[in-house]
This record gives C-alpha cells, structure tokens and sequence, in this order.
C-alpha cells in the first residue's frame, strides 16, 4: 500500500479495538507473525499450492461487447437500472462504490438489507465491520473498489445457482476493468462462484480468479455479516486479515 493507504500507530491499534469489540471478541489473538508467504521457508513449512479454478467456457462474444468497457459507465448504468446482471432482483439498486483504480478490490454476495435502506454498499453494519477490519492491517475500505454479485436483493433473502455463472462473469468483467493487485472474496458465494471451492476449503491458502486478460490472487474470509452472527469465529477472521496484511506488502 502507499503512503497514503498507511495508518499512524495510534490510529491502527485505535482501529484494531474498534472492530474487535465490534465483532464481539472476549479472547486474545496471538501476535506471533505467521509466515504465510515467505520465500525461503523450509520445505515442511511450504504454502499449500494455490486453489485450481473450475474449468468454465469462454463467454459469449456479443454477451462481452453489451458490457461496459469503463468501470464508471458501468457504475452509471447500474445505478440507471441498465440491464445487467444482477440488477433486476427488486427495485433498490446498490451500486458497486471505491475508486477504478485500486490495490484491493472486495468481493461480496449481496447487499445487505441495512443498506439498502442507507442507499450505499458498506453503509450498515457488515460494512463499518469490514471497515475496521481492514483498518486493523493498515488498509482503507474507501481505498478499495469493493462490489457484489448482485446489485440487488432477491425476495428470497440468497441468490439463486441458476444466476451464478453470468454472476460470476460479470464480477471477472469488473476486475478486467478495475485491474486491482489483489482480491479479497467475503462469504462463501463469492468464494465458491469464483474459486470453484468451499469457503473453509479456501481459507488460509492463496487462490487465483482467472478473467479475461489473465489472472488475479485472490484471498478468502467471513463476510463480516457472519462474524457479527458468531463472533466466536473472530480468531479465525484474524489470521485470514494477517495474511492479507502480508501480501499487501509484498
């Protein structure tokens, strides 16, 4: 991250504690640095090999040519109810929010409910969650593009499979346009849509998004929707946070 992504000490360690309490945490977490990523780590010590992506076919050309080429036309279109994927499950629209270009891009399923009443993606309490979250490792929400599968909320509360391939290629068309150095998948939707894999498969292990125009690390965590609903799980949203910190840095 640059300069301007870094938090002063006392603005970090004020951060930490704020999602701590607000994750519900009443336990220590270790500060023993976890070497997820070092280069000459002995062979016993080695990462797992990077998760292998479900094979998927080549998107449709014409399909590719409807899509929006800017990542700000296509945030205008969303928000002008244009025909997409994902924006036609109700009538609130929740557009994608953070700059086109970033280091991190955050991968979600849906908005959630709070949101929706607030008008804008990280506006409720998963976001400010996640929001400190990050901030604990150095990292600014705002400072990310951050979108979700859907753009709206099905009336059954979760999306359907049906909707999940085109889903998934429209999330791969955003990252070919925002072209981030790394992305962070929330949730099991995300996860399991574009890994291929289940989310406590994922965790703690480096993944790989393949796009059109190459293919991009990606990392794997709770939403902070869950975390709130068990913050028992608090540890583990931890050391997925340590080694984002990591390769942030790398």
């Amino acid at each position: 991250m640059d300069e301007q992504g870094q938090f002063a000490a006392s603005d970090m360690i004020e951060s930490l504690s704020s999602w701590w309490a607000l994750a519900g945490v009443d336990a220590a977490v270790s500060n023993v640095p976890v070497e997820w990523l070092a280069l000459d780590v002995k062979p016993e010590a080695s990462l797992p090999a990077p998760l292998e992506t479900a094979a998927r076919p080549e998107l449709p050309v014409e399909k590719k040519a409807e899509w929006p080429q800017d990542i700000e036309i296509l945030r205008a279109m969303i928000a002008g109810d244009a025909t997409l994927p994902g924006n036609a499950f109700s009538n609130g629209i929740i557009v994608p929010v953070g700059p086109a270009v970033c280091e991190l891009m955050v991968v979600s399923d849906l908005p959630d409910p709070d949101e929706l009443t607030n008008g804008k993606l990280g506006s409720g309490a998963s976001g400010k969650l996640l929001e400190r979250m990050l901030a604990a490792i150095g990292i600014r929400l705002a400072d990310c593009y951050w979108t979700a599968f859907a753009t709206t909320i099905p009336a059954a509360g979760a999306l359907p499979d049906a909707a999940l391939p085109e889903l998934a290629d429209f999330v791969r068309h955003q990252i070919s346009l925002v072209d981030p150095k790394q992305i962070l998948l929330v949730g099991s939707v995300a996860c399991r849509a574009l890994l291929g894999a289940e989310l406590m498969e994922a965790r703690g292990r480096l993944g790989e998004i393949n796009y059109i125009g190459g293919k991009k690390a990606a990392l794997t965590t709770f939403h902070p929707r869950t975390l709130l609903a068990r913050p028992q799980m608090k540890a583990q949203a931890w050391k997925d946070l340590q080694m984002l910190a990591q390769r942030a840095n790398l």
